[in-house]
């Protein structure tokens, strides 16, 4: 099996079984799975979880890895109340992971701002940087013992909270095991906060597992999910640095948006066109 895999982000206008369906007409044989509206609002459990596992399998699809919910569910959530609901929320996110046999999951370290009440306080940098150590150091056991690696994303907010890049992520996963905490780097955040992609890849080095491949506009970046190549990255220098750090992870494509009004299945045929000609 290839290990070429499509986001159901990119058909966020329907729920998760059509997105799977877009995905399988596309030609991909992975997906990785949104946990939240309109996909996985939460993880299913029983004989859901035993009917969505067979709803997989019959379009020959694997769910490679699964993007934990976003917005507020984060490791460094500056209150502690806050930090334990999400720590409770991700367990179970990474015990769904392991039931369906993916690989690893995708959590974000750190809020965005919009959602910190004293987002701009002088101490809510370290409040979060000390919660996202005690979050690990509860969920890496976890991962570790379902056998799910958790991946780290750098993200593209515009503040100065802790761990956004690979330069601050690195250091922080470091201690734990390889096996059940690494890095993905989605190539539209690097640049959307004007960090070299290719820069970012390299600093992530051995503990890179995971992508989030997309285009944003060169000039004026905005998180744009288009596909790659439709923007302004470099992706002879980007895929040169794959080899450099000697990647072997899979090859995950977050694409979510098109430059030309594309629809979602327009979008999906495109990228498995373009990771055809990348030799993928």
């Amino acid at each position: 099996m290839s290990k070429i895999s499509y986001s159901t982000v990119g058909f966020s206008d329907r729920d998760v079984d059509a997105a799977l369906d877009g995905i399988a007409v596309a030609g991909f044989d992975q997906a990785e799975i949104l946990g939240q509206a309109p996909h996985l609002a939460e993880p299913p459990s029983g004989p859901a979880l035993t009917d969505f596992r067979a709803r997989l399998e019959s379009r020959g699809l694997a769910g490679g890895t699964v993007h934990a919910p976003l917005t507020r569910n984060v490791l460094g959530a500056p209150e502690e109340g806050w930090r334990r609901e999400k720590v409770g929320v991700l367990t179970a996110y990474l015990r769904f992971s392991a039931a369906i046999g993916a690989t690893d999951i995708i959590i974000h370290p750190v809020p965005n701002p919009r959602f910190v009440p004293a987002a701009d306080h002088p101490d809510t940098p370290q409040l979060i940087a000390d919660a996202v150590h005690r979050s690990l150091d509860d969920l890496v056991p976890v991962a570790a013992e379902v056998g799910v690696r958790i991946l780290l994303e750098n993200l593209p907010y515009d503040c100065l909270y802790p761990f956004l890049t690979m330069k601050e992520l690195r250091p922080l996963v470091d201690p734990y095991p390889a096996d059940a905490l690494g890095l993905v780097i989605d190539t539209g955040h690097a640049w959307t906060t004007k960090h070299d992609p290719v820069a970012e890849i390299v600093a992530a080095g051995s503990r890179l597992a995971g992508t989030h491949l997309q285009d944003v506009d060169y000039d004026d970046p905005q998180d744009n999910h288009w596909p790659p190549t439709h923007g302004g990255l470099n992706w002879d220098d980007i895929r040169a640095a794959f080899v450099e750090i000697g990647y072997t992870g899979p090859w995950t494509f977050e694409v979510g948006h098109g430059r030309n009004d594309e629809t979602p299945e327009e979008l999906a045929r495109i990228t498995r066109e373009l990771a055809n000609h990348w030799g993928l």
